[in-house]
């Protein structure tokens, strides 16, 4: 921990110098090879949507290259570092995780903002889910809270510590009033054998990871507005508790810029952000999308869309921060 206060401290002095400094732009966008920031290492699901968009926008940008560079280190922190030391001219972007981002924000203290990003596109969209084994005895997620009602203190929810589908069923508990036993994980893949091997009661995880598990377990509910494509049986909590105000969310990977690049050249950010677009809604993106199973998470709404959604999730981490800090 004190090697994380020490770099913090250190980065904070050094980002700020960054940005104090006199930008020099380029007169057109793109002018020179392009360096995209994934904050985690290779071979991940971030990376592979990095790397996936990479080589599907270089054939939009008439030879311009997009060099994928991996920096993880401290959950993401030292990723998002090395983005905002970056020039701010539009050739270094950043491809993020919400709410990681946030939580470096919010819960680690990082010396940054998230208004110093310039979300593009929240391309991948995931949402949390109520998960129960095929042998449960709740069949709907009424039974569940019926349940929790009468047995206060005696059911467990299980769920990872941190991230989108935590701070779902977070807000989901909260808004329920239920006094449940919250089991928490550090991996998905440690959740997912207490979730098969039915040692919880019910489950909190991501919808899209458990359209492949549909046949061993029974998804109750989601947080999206719609029914999730490939589990046409779990309701939306929107639907099902018409009287409470759960956030959409889960874990959304996301495209960004600096924010000053986007405020100082926007004319040079337009290009960027319809380039940008153009490749999401290309035939062949698309069937790369499909190919690869994200299409059921892939999404184009812009700007302005982008950055709301990222700042809903921004507040539901302010919302949590003190539960997300003391583990």
């Amino acid at each position: 921990m004190f090697g994380l206060r020490k770099f913090i401290a250190w980065s904070a002095i050094s980002l700020s110098a960054t940005l104090l400094a006199v930008p020099v732009y380029a007169a057109d966008w793109p002018s020179k090879n392009i360096t995209m920031i994934v904050p985690f290492g290779a071979g991940g699901s971030i990376d592979r949507f990095a790397r996936g968009l990479a080589q599907h926008w270089e054939k939009q940008l008439d030879g311009t290259s997009i060099i994928v560079e991996n920096r993880p280190g401290a959950s993401g922190l030292l990723g998002a570092m090395t983005f905002l030391k970056a020039p701010s001219d539009g050739h270094t972007l950043f491809v993020g995780i919400q709410p990681t981002l946030s939580m470096n924000i919010q819960v680690q203290d990082a010396p940054f903002k998230l208004d110093d990003f310039a979300i593009v596109n929240v391309e991948q969209r995931d949402f949390g889910d109520v998960v129960v084994g095929a042998d449960s005895p709740f069949e709907s997620i009424q039974q569940f809270v019926n349940e929790a009602r009468a047995k206060p203190g005696k059911l467990s929810v299980a769920m990872i510590h941190g991230g989108g589908t935590s701070l779902f069923g977070l807000a989901l508990l909260e808004e329920l009033d239920l006094d449940v036993r919250v089991v928490t994980f550090d991996s998905g893949g440690a959740l997912r054998t207490n979730m098969l091997g039915n040692h919880s009661d019910v489950t909190i995880s991501g919808a899209y990871g458990d359209v492949s598990l549909a046949d061993k377990v029974r998804v109750l509910a989601v947080a999206s507005a719609e029914p999730f494509p490939g589990l046409p049986n779990a309701i939306p909590v929107s639907k099902a508790f018409k009287d409470i105000k759960v956030p959409q969310i889960g874990d959304s990977r996301f495209l960004a810029v600096h924010s000053q690049f986007a405020r100082e050249q926007p004319e040079q950010y337009a290009k960027l952000v319809d380039s940008y677009r153009k490749t999401f809604e290309s035939a062949d993106y698309q069937a790369y999308l499909k190919k690869t199973g994200t299409d059921v998470i892939s999404q184009y709404v812009g700007p302005e869309v982008a950055q709301q959604q990222s700042e809903e999730m921004d507040a539901v981490v302010g919302r949590f921060k003190d539960v997300l800090k003391n583990k």
